[in-house]
């Protein structure tokens, strides 16, 4: 890669042999790919991006996973930060059990 910060989708697309079309579907479906975008609205991939791009590639066309597939493969593979803009499952059923958790550290604390 070159010393640039940020690519076009055009100059991405080339460097992974992908077509555009590609890079946005992903995008879609991938919640961990986020390209940054212009005042105009076109997409700037990072080295971080790009990173990401040719991870999902590898999974979906190198090791054979479906997109529902690399999807869960991914969710095993991100740590940190990146994980957290994953959709989360089950949200109201998770923000019940940390209500309650809360609620018992509350009474907990209002015994003593």
């Amino acid at each position: 890669m070159t010393d640039k910060e940020f690519f076009s989708i055009k100059e991405v697309a080339s460097m992974l042999d992908l077509k555009p079309y590609i890079l946005r579907y992903w995008e879609k479906e991938f919640a961990i790919l986020k390209p940054k975008r212009n005042r105009v609205g076109r997409r700037y991939y990072s080295k971080k991006d790009i990173d990401m791009v040719r991870l999902i590639r590898n999974i979906l066309y190198e090791q054979g996973y479906t997109i529902a597939g690399a999807k869960k493969k991914l969710v095993t593979m991100v740590d940190g930060p990146e994980q957290l803009s994953l959709p989360l499952r089950n949200k109201s059923k998770i923000l019940k059990e940390i209500k309650n958790e809360l609620k018992k550290i509350s009474d907990m604390i209002k015994v003593d």
